[in-house]
């Protein structure tokens, strides 16, 4: 028996591109929800030929945040195709969009028109900067959040630049966000009968995801000070990421005893005595850290400071990270087989229900792959739409 998710029965329109709406439409999936991904006809939404890795033609990209989803290729500038995205709003729950602000509107399918089809809807927006600036049309990008937010200035050693986060850490959030606040939304509506528009911008995600560090130097008057090793630029040595002879270690919090008992360095007690002399110090003792273990293996010094109690961990690389026990890899992955990408391994949603992982009903779909099936769902007459070039179907695809 299929197991029973939490948003089956709801439906997602997914209008957005790229990674913050999409991702946020995946996770809704992810949880039960119908996910039909309203795209344009020949080309499909811009994630399909976005990143450097292609399977098959395919956008690893793509595949990563776009299953459990059904794609229909519309042409929304013809009236006819206007009329089968009217279709759907009327048919649905929850409506994502990451368009520039007022091209949702151009296309007559905005947050006014869209609650005079269905009330009950709830409409998500996704922006770079939200329609309250000078230019609410200026492109907004994750790296573009992270410059204005101050976070940059967060990563890296005291001698490195301004440095991004490896990861795209501003769609990530906005993204979790976005879907936190559409099944917020939908909870309301079970009350109301209503529904909302739910706006989130990459912007209010950053700060949002750095709020520690924010309110710490707005209220200290104290701008960070980033360490003389890959660390945070509020917390006090050793926290950080330290060479040895054969990589590196993660050495997080940890008290001057276990420190000194886990390195055999009773010397450093004398020096730092405390958390303060800690931070004060906090150069000096990144150095004297690494002198102490940069000749010794990564297993033997993380053994030793386990031991003590300092918590540390490996510094894996995405090959190490499938085979360490504390990843779990095994419980974390999700595999499916794509019709052109084929058996494609996918990172699995981080929720549980009742012990049981959240399962992928459909790998990323092909452009138009269920625009037949959408459209009689909805009593529309597919033959005939096809015919005038306002939908398309897989069989058309257009491939890279």
């Amino acid at each position: 028996m299929a197991q029973l998710l939490p948003l089956d029965g709801v439906r997602v329109l997914d209008f957005a591109h790229m990674m913050q709406g999409p991702w946020a439409a995946e996770m809704l999936g992810d949880l039960g929800a119908d996910v039909v991904k309203v795209e344009v006809v020949d080309s499909g939404e811009r994630g399909r030929q976005s990143g450097t890795t292609f399977l098959n033609g395919v956008s690893a990209q793509f595949l990563a945040m776009n299953r459990n989803k059904r794609s229909l290729a519309v042409d929304l500038k013809h009236p006819a195709g206007l009329q089968v995205a009217e279709a759907l709003i009327r048919s649905a729950d929850v409506l994502i969009q990451n368009f520039r602000p007022g091209v949702m509107d151009r296309l007559g399918l905005g947050w006014e028109r869209a609650r005079e089809l269905n009330p009950r809807l709830v409409y998500c927006t996704a922006s770079g900067y939200g329609a309250d600036v000078p230019d609410p049309r200026k492109p907004g990008q994750d790296l573009l959040a992270q410059a204005r937010t101050g976070a940059l200035w967060l990563t890296g050693t005291a001698d490195d630049p301004p440095t991004p986060a490896g990861p795209f850490v501003a769609d990530v959030h906005a993204a979790t966000m976005l879907a936190l606040g559409a099944t917020a939304a939908l909870a309301e509506r079970g009350r109301t009968g209503r529904g909302r528009l739910v706006e989130v911008d990459l912007v209010g995600a950053m700060l949002h995801q750095t709020v520690q560090e924010v309110v710490s130097t707005l209220n200290s008057g104290e701008p960070p000070s980033r360490p003389s090793v890959p660390g945070s630029a509020y917390l006090e040595a050793p926290y950080g990421v330290h060479a040895v002879a054969d990589g590196y270690v993660a050495i997080s919090l940890t008290s001057m005893e276990a420190l000194a008992a886990g390195l055999d360095a009773p010397q450093l007690l004398d020096r730092f005595p405390d958390k303060q002399a800690a931070t004060t110090g906090r150069d000096e003792l990144n150095a004297l850290v690494g002198e102490l273990i940069a000749t010794r293996r990564a297993q033997d010094v993380l053994d030793a400071l386990d031991a003590a109690g300092v918590w540390c961990a490996p510094v894996n690389d995405h090959r190490a990270m499938t085979t360490d026990p504390y990843v779990r890899w095994d419980r974390r992955r999700l595999e499916v087989t794509h019709p052109v990408a084929g058996t494609v391994e996918l990172v699995g949603n981080p929720i549980t229900l009742d012990g049981e992982p959240l399962p992928a009903r459909r790998p990323a779909p092909l452009l138009g792959e269920h625009t037949a099936e959408l459209l009689a769902e909805l009593g529309l007459d597919a033959d005939a739409l096809l015919a005038d070039g306002v939908v398309q179907t897989s069989s058309t695809e257009v491939r890279r």
